[in-house]
């Protein structure tokens, strides 16, 4: 019998999805009297519905099957190839002279939840919203696959969790020493069912996430689109927004307690294979790394806020201090908002200061969720490992203590973790230098290239001495930029894992 693979299973249903997905800015459009763009968007949702039927009938009858590219690595690219080419369809009849590559980027770094834009001038709330719900749907199809198909590799930060217990894990598959990482027809491929189980346990969280704030920022007095907007870019953490919509104090607060859940997988459901067996200190290192991070920002930050005698200005100094801590709560969860409460906020990080930023943003969030960066716990292993060998320089004959996880955490886990910060500084590097050969300094390549990988857009806007801009690069950089934020997403470690199992 003729078999499909499981990788064009994946791939329709994302077609479907994103079909569906596109009849939301219709809908808006309709609303709001956008009639060309909200035809744009329901054509292409109708074509793209019928592509994936299409396909779907053509393969319903056959059972799916693994072969040579059931690696997670060729079922994550090939998403985030095609499905930014099918998202920028609408966008090039949407809006009136704008290339299909410069659609593309934009799906891209939408997709990616980056938030990068090469968009100028006055935008449509339609259209924004799209880039919104590109970047929603991106962060969800990130949670489920990296539940579904790197736990199973031990990748995407899962290798810092009981890699020395790994027969303990809930998630069974390729994590085991015996299997090989390019898995043949003849080994059992759950990747199906383990997607399928994790849509279910984490979509209505998602959703319901997304809907609170929703309703939470429309009570505070954004509108009812800039409301859905900015829940779909904080869930999501892509940052998307139009320019002044955050809208006072009360919406900044609930903001924040989105962007609390990209700190740490264990806010969401279906973190059994992180928690499994963790003492208290390795199950919350990552929101007390977080902690101490914004802390220690907002000692050296908000200092200058707070000198001078207590004067009416006051209430000004503590709205600056609330601007320090929601804007570096949003870079380090790389989502790029900056406050508009404190305005003087965006004064303090501007320029050199920006630096601050961009160091947060490489920390990055929580592993397994929608943030990007280097993650808090990679972090967290370094650092644990480095006491370590603080206390061995005092006292030579000491214990190290701190029980079996931690234990390992400072072996296998900070070997790990430098490991990735290695690989990620080699990326880093040659995203640099390749920029630089298309014409674009050295600082602002730098800048660029961070952004891209760490996924966060803003960054470029708050780093340099001047604000950078994405539309004035060339098509050659913005294709550099546009592998970068893949592979941000991606990590080199999954590419390597295809050729080498360790």
């Amino acid at each position: 019998m003729e078999r499909r693979s499981r990788g064009t299973v994946i791939l329709v249903a994302l077609i479907a999805a994103t079909a569906l997905a596109m009849l939301v800015p219709a809908a808006v459009g309709f609303t709001l009297r956008e009639h060309a763009l909200a035809r744009a968007f329901l054509y292409s949702a109708a074509l793209l519905g019928g592509m994936a039927g299409l396909v779907h009938l053509a393969n319903r009858g056959a059972p799916a099957h693994a072969g040579t590219f059931s690696h997670p690595f060729y079922y994550l690219t090939a998403a985030y190839v095609i499905l930014p080419a099918l998202m920028a369809v609408p966008m090039t009849e949407a809006v009136p002279g704008m290339r299909f590559f410069h659609a593309w980027f934009e799906m891209v770094s939408a997709f990616t939840t980056t938030g990068a834009s090469v968009l100028e001038g006055e935008v449509s709330r339609s259209l924004n919203l799209w880039r919104a719900t590109v970047a929603w749907g991106g962060g969800l199809f990130l949670m489920v696959s990296v539940m579904a198909l790197l736990a199973p590799l031990r990748l995407g930060g899962f290798e810092l969790y009981g890699a020395d217990d790994r027969a303990r894990t809930e998630t069974s598959g390729w994590a085991s020493p015996s299997k090989q990482t390019l898995i043949d027809a003849s080994q059992p491929d759950k990747s199906l069912q383990r997607m399928g189980q994790q849509i279910a346990l984490i979509a209505p969280v998602y959703m319901g996430v997304t809907l609170a704030l929703w309703v939470g920022l429309s009570l505070a007095g954004n509108p009812p689109v800039v409301a859905l907007m900015l829940a779909m870019s904080t869930v999501s953490t892509s940052g998307i927004a139009p320019d002044g919509a955050l809208g006072g104090l009360a919406a900044e607060i609930l903001i924040a307690a989105g962007l609390l859940l990209a700190l740490s997988r264990s806010f969401w459901p279906g973190a059994q294979v992180m928690r499994h067996g963790a003492q208290n200190a390795l199950r919350n290192a990552e929101l007390w790394l977080a902690a101490v991070l914004l802390s220690a920002l907002l000692g050296l930050l908000g200092l200058r806020a707070m000198v001078g005698p207590l004067d009416p200005a006051f209430g000004a100094r503590l709205g600056e201090l609330w601007g320090i801590l929601f804007t570096g709560l949003s870079f380090l969860t790389t989502t790029g908002f900056v406050s508009e409460v404190g305005r003087s906020a965006e004064g303090v990080f501007f320029g050199a200061a920006g630096v601050v930023l961009l160091a947060l943003a490489l920390c990055g969030g929580g592993v397994a969720t929608t943030a990007g960066g280097m993650k808090l716990m990679r972090v967290f292993a370094l650092m644990w490992q480095a006491r370590r060998e603080m206390d061995k320089l005092v006292y030579p004959a000491s214990i190290g203590g701190d029980g079996a996880r931690l234990r390992n955490l400072r072996r296998e886990g900070a070997h790990a973790a430098w490991l990735f910060v290695m690989i990620f500084i080699f990326s880093l590097t040659g995203l640099t230098a390749a920029l630089t050969l298309t014409g674009v300094t050295m600082e602002d390549a730098m800048i660029f290239a961070t952004a891209a990988l760490t996924t966060t857009g803003p960054v470029a806007q708050m780093t340099g001495p001047e604000p950078l801009s994405w539309a004035a690069l060339s098509d050659g950089a913005k294709a550099i930029l546009a592998f970068g934020m893949v592979l941000g997403r991606l990590e080199l470690l999954l590419l390597l894992s295809v050729f080498w199992r360790r």
